[in-house]
């Protein structure tokens, strides 16, 4: 064996070695199986429960009950798993509306389903929710049936009316809620007129609706003691020229007013720009506790 192979052999032997030590310590990377879910499917039963409208723009995922993470809708991602696992979906909604502040609804049921995942392959889920049975709705107020449960304040230079199917502003159903200002009038406010005991001590409490306006409306409440009686904002809806869906977070307000007996909820716009009109427009109202 003559010098000039014994070095090239050496270099093979040498090269092999380093290569199998780098496998060693930088194992091939898996391939990871994805998970696409395009939206949320909320069922109610409306007679007791009122509308199935939500916005739900979040899935938190769980695999086997560790969780993956909190994704906004539409999602496809990367799940490092294969053969069957359990799957579980909590949904998610923006608190307030405010994008930077998510977290999973409380009253909303999770989804779970037993899933084969395979490398390299995108499953689609398609979850269908509902409100758990221990959910309490305090109030729902959908507009459709005769009478008013909400009515103007004495705040009010405006009334509140009823805006009727064919009328293409109409949410859903037959019937939306509608106020407005205008040059000479430019103060509405509505409230509930039923008081309602709601639980401090920071008990979770949610106001649910769907809303149009073309002006910034104040959501409040009333908080009623024994022989007075305060307002106090909760937060203010940015003008929406199409229908949106809120949830309302009132339990930091509520448990605040520890000394209440009980409330009322209030919408209220001032516009005093002297424009011809500021409107706003309210559907599927729920307080839930």
């Amino acid at each position: 064996m003559n010098s000039t192979y014994k070095f090239f052999l050496s270099i093979c032997i040498f090269a092999t070695v380093l290569i199998s030590s780098c496998e060693l310590y930088n194992p091939a990377e898996p391939i990871p199986g994805y998970i696409h879910i395009d939206k949320f499917n909320l069922n109610t039963t409306y007679s007791t429960e009122g509308s199935n409208s939500h916005k739900i723009t979040d899935a938190w995922v769980y695999i086997d009950d560790q969780i993956v993470g909190c994704f906004e809708l539409p999602a496809t991602f990367p799940v490092i798993a294969e053969g069957v696992h359990k799957i579980k979906l909590i949904p998610g909604i923006k608190v307030n509306g405010i994008a930077s502040n998510r977290g999973q609804y409380p009253y909303y049921t999770s989804y779970e389903q037993d899933v084969n995942f395979e490398a390299g392959k995108s499953i689609t889920l398609s979850p269908t929710i509902t409100y758990k049975s221990t959910t309490n709705f305090v109030y729902l107020n959908d507009f459709e049936a005769a009478g008013f449960t909400i009515d103007t304040t004495n705040y009010s230079d405006t009334t509140l009316q009823l805006l009727v199917s064919p009328d293409p502003n109409v949410y859903e159903g037959a019937k939306s809620a509608i106020g407005y200002t205008d040059a000479t009038k430019t103060r509405f406010e509505c409230a509930t007129t039923s008081n309602f005991v709601l639980p401090h001590g920071g008990a979770p409490i949610f106001l649910e609706f769907n809303y149009k306006c073309n002006h910034e409306v104040v959501v409040s409440i009333i908080a009623y003691g024994t022989a007075t009686l305060e307002q106090f904002e909760v937060i203010r809806l940015n003008p929406s020229a199409n229908w949106n869906k809120i949830y309302v977070y009132l339990t930091p307000t509520v448990s605040a007013t520890y000394s209440a007996v009980d409330y009322k909820l209030v919408w209220g716009m001032h516009d005093q720009s002297g424009s011809d009109s500021s409107v706003v427009l309210l559907d599927n109202i729920k307080l839930i506790k």
